[in-house]
Formats: structure tokens, C-alpha cells, sequence
């Protein structure tokens, strides 16, 4: 039989499990922040894109900069009048762009000017020119956007590389760094392998570059972007920590964070950090309480996790790119830009009715599974089945109609000593829809259900469960 080598796509799995590194004590707590190192704050610089028509400028085009704030706008936005062209372009001249006009007129409406002499409208100051501006285009995004001014750096944490788990981060870098072409976008993938003590200091010399490089790139106004790919365990919600003797391992969250992150204390503060892991880690309380603790720890902002059982990264890619496209883009704070959980689905099932083959879009079995005998059932049989309660205070159920069937081959059963084989298939919740349909076959829809429902994993788990698909993945858990 052949070996189905294909990596595995949902963050979770099952590994054994370990207390601390291999051959090293356990990793001690984050380190004290250096004094004096500088916090994140906002960007001083301004954006390359306007904040009407998202574009850049190239040839005749000129983006005026805002006075009060980084955002700009482009002259195919802004129809300046040609004579005006000079007068605008003086030093004493100060621009004030729509979002700001628009925040600041929202209960006193105004005429935009945009430009104006030594001091803008708040201060006093007087239209440099005689009449208003007229806008060309509309706002594509959120009056508070800002449209990618300040530096930005996303940080790629994976266990064992890229070919361990698949994740679109790689395709969401792609997208992202042709919003900053004038240097302002790094992406630093970051494997690890955290099992023992030996590989424990060969990470974390390892890192000494990449911090360098963060705080070059970063200053005093970039803004981190941080994601975690990892398998959980299922059983406890323990992350992997890399592989021992070709196999994964799994510590403890609080274990694997404090060794992976430890490195980048002080950097991760008020960072945006997407898990890309099973839901075993928020099913579980003991491995949640260590996540919301390490988090609080490292000072980072805002954090996204799922809690699908069998999460898988590339699932999330539209949900990503949403992200990508408020957060780091237009700048929005991530509870702007998502101010709940988002909501679960409304589902409608619809499957494809057969009379004979698949009534209410239920398959009838191929093979009569007590003789083997195929296209063997008989023509259906309908009845109508009620149900009446023997309780007068409690109301008797809808009747349900029942397709019955039974095989025609002489011999069923026989060689079992039993009759000959019999089953029935009961409509369930639903219609045949009208549309679409003939004589024996049709589109059955389902009653619309709130899909997915929130997992729940029982802290212990008894008796055999499926095995992960990947055989690497798969391993015997034991404490040592």
C-alpha cells in the first residue's frame, strides 16, 4: 500500500508531549526590557497613496500633504484650479485634506477649501483660494484610513519552516509590499525548532540579526504584524515544538511562546498577532489562560485566534486579506476594523433528489449489504409514519413520510440464516424546490442552519480517535 506523504493542512494534531526542553531545564520567563528603548507611537511620515483614489503619484500628478495628519491627495482628485497651481505650492500655504475637513465639519457642515494661509480653519486661518475645491472622486475607504505612512514589518513564526504547515502569509506578503515601494515593508520568516537545549541557544543567537534589522527598519513609528503558525495537540492544546527523533513534540503554550518570542521582547509591544493554529489551544482553559497571559507579557495590542477543531490556515486567506487591507493598509484599529466576533454563517443545503436513486437527496446504498447483490432494491414503498404522545399535555409530533425498500435477490440472507435485507430512508427537515424540476428528479433544499457552531473538546479523551493523515505528525504522547 502506498505512503501518503502529503503535508498536513489543519494546525492540530497529536505528538508527544513534553514538560520542558530536552536535556535543559525549563525555559526561564521573558527577559526585563532594555531601559530607555523606545515604545511604538504613531507615524510621523506621510503616505505615497491618496486617500480618495488610493493611487500614487507619476508624471504630472502631485500629492498634497496634509498639515495635520499623514494622509494626502492626489491633483487628479483635487481639480486645482491651473492658475492656482503656484499659489498652492508656497511655504506659508498649509493643506487640509477631506478626512480631516470632513471630521471636522461632521456637525457644522462647510465648504472645503483645502488650502489656506499661515493657519489652518481651526486656528483662524483664511482660504488661499477664492473658491471651494471641487473633489473629482469619492471615498473608497474609511474617513479615519490612512492608507500604509507609517513602516511596517510582518514577523512569520513557524514551526519547523515552511514546509511544515501551509499558510497564504507568504501570499498576503506579496500584496502587502507593493503598498510601500519606497522601502517602508520587510517580511521575516522565522522557523523554529525548540525541543532541546541545543537548539534552544542555536535559535536564539539566530535572532540577533533579525532584530537588528527590526529596529533599523522600524525606528520610532513602524507597526509589527505578527503571525504564529503552529500545530496544537488536541488533547491539551500544548503547540509543537519542533520534532525529536523525526517526530513532532508538544510543550506547554506558556513553554513554546516564552522560548519562540523571548528573543523579541520589547519589539512584539503593541504589535497585531494572528494565531494560526487548531482550536484545541481556546478549547483548552489551562492552555488559553497561558496564551492571554504570554500575550499580556509581550505588550501586543491586538490578537486574532480561531476556534475551528481541525483549523486550516488557507481557509482564513479572504478573512487574512480583509485584515491585511484595514489593519495595515488603511491603518484601522483591528476592533474598528472587526468591532465583534465575526458572525457564523447562514447555511442552506441544497442536494440533488433522484426518485428512485436518491430521494430527498439521500443516496439509496449501491450494494445490498448483507448479500453483495447490486441494483438489487425494489421499487419504494411510501408510507406515512405519525406520531402520537401518549401524554395529553405533551403534542404529538408532524408525521414523516418513509421511502422503504427491500432486495430483490433470491438468495439474501440465506447464507445468514436471516431475511432478506430491508432498510427505509426518512424525509427529513425540507422541500423539493420548484425550479428545476422533472418527473423523477429535482434540487431538495435543506432548512437554512447557523454554520459553523462553536467546538467543544472535553479535556480528556477516552478510547482510540482518528490519527492525523500525516504520518510524520503522528506520534505516542508521554510525559518525561
Amino acid at each position: 500500500m502506498a505512503k501518503n506523504t502529503t503535508k498536513k493542512r489543519a494546525a492540530g494534531g497529536v505528538a508527544r508531549r513534553l514538560t520542558g526542553p530536552l536535556g535543559s531545564p525549563v525555559a526561564s520567563p521573558p527577559p526585563v526590557s532594555p531601559e530607555g528603548e523606545a515604545g511604538v507611537v504613531q507615524p510621523d511620515a506621510h503616505s505615497s497613496w491618496c486617500l480618495i483614489c488610493r493611487d500614487g503619484a507619476e508624471g504630472d500628478v502631485v500629492l498634497y500633504e496634509c498639515s495635520t495628519c499623514p494622509r494626502v491627495m492626489c491633483s487628479r482628485c483635487l481639480d486645482v484650479p491651473s492658475a492656482s497651481c503656484d499659489l498652492v505650492a508656497q511655504p506659508d500655504v498649509l493643506f487640509w485634506c477631506l478626512s480631516c475637513h470632513a471630521g471636522h465639519t461632521l456637525k457644522a457642515p462647510a465648504p472645503y477649501y483645502g488650502f489656506y494661509r499661515e493657519n489652518l480653519p481651526a486656528q483662524g486661518g483664511k482660504p488661499a483660494l477664492q473658491g471651494f475645491l471641487q473633489l473629482n472622486g469619492r471615498f473608497e475607504t474609511g474617513s479615519c484610513a490612512v492608507l500604509a505612512a507609517a513602516p511596517i514589518a510582518v514577523i512569520h513564526f513557524i514551526v519547523g519552516g515552511s514546509n511544515e504547515v501551509v499558510t497564504p502569509v507568504p501570499l498576503l506578503s506579496h500584496y502587502l509590499e507593493h503598498y510601500f515601494p519606497n522601502g517602508g515593508y520587510i517580511y521575516i520568516e522565522v522557523p523554529f525548532d525548540v525541543t532541546t537545549h541545543k537548539s534552544i541557544r542555536g535559535y536564539t543567537r539566530a535572532q540577533d540579526a533579525h532584530i537588528i534589522q527590526l529596529k533599523t527598519h522600524l525606528t520610532h513609528s513602524g507597526r509589527i504584524l505578527a503571525f504564529f503558525s503552529d500545530h496544537s495537540e488536541e488533547d491539551s492544546g500544548w503547540l509543537f515544538a519542533g520534532k525529536d527523533k523525526g517526530k513532532f513534540v508538544a510543550m506547554s503554550v506558556s513553554q513554546v511562546l516564552s522560548t519562540v518570542l523571548g528573543p523579541y521582547y520589547g519589539i512584539l509591544s503593541g504589535a497585531t498577532m494572528i494565531f494560526l493554529v487548531c482550536g484545541s489551544v481556546v478549547a483548552h482553559d489551562n492552555a488559553f489562560s497561558e496564551l492571554q497571559e504570554a500575550l499580556l507579557n509581550y505588550g501586543v495590542a491586538s490578537a486574532i485566534i480561531f476556534t475551528a477543531k481541525r483549523f486550516q490556515p488557507l481557509v482564513a486567506t479572504n478573512f487574512l486579506l480583509a485584515l491585511a487591507e484595514q489593519v495595515v493598509i488603511e491603518q484601522l484599529n483591528v476592533r474598528i476594523a472587526f468591532p465583534r466576533i465575526t458572525p457564523m454563517l447562514l447555511v442552506t443545503k441544497f442536494a440533488r433528489a433522484h426518485l428512485q436513486t436518491q430521494p430527498w437527496g439521500i443516496p439509496v446504498p449501491s450494494q445490498c449489504p448483507l448479500c453483495g447483490s447490486t441494483n438489487s432494491w425494489s421499487e419504494k414503498v411510501t408510507v406515512k409514519v405519525s406520531y402520537e404522545s401518549l401524554d395529553p399535555d405533551v403534542p404529538g409530533k408532524d408525521p414523516v413520510y418513509r421511502y422503504l425498500y427491500s432486495c430483490t435477490y433470491p438468495e439474501c440472507g440465506k447464507a445468514q440464516c436471516k431475511p432478506c435485507h430491508k432498510f427505509h430512508i426518512e424525509k427529513p427537515p425540507g422541500s423539493i424546490l420548484k425550479a428545476a424540476k422533472t418527473k423523477s428528479s429535482g434540487w431538495f433544499q435543506s432548512p437554512s442552519t447557523t454554520f459553523p457552531a462553536l467546538p467543544f473538546i472535553e479535556s480528556g479523551t477516552q478510547g482510540k480517535r482518528p490519527r492525523s493523515s500525516d504520518g510524520e505528525v503522528s506520534a505516542k504522547r508521554m510525559r518525561v
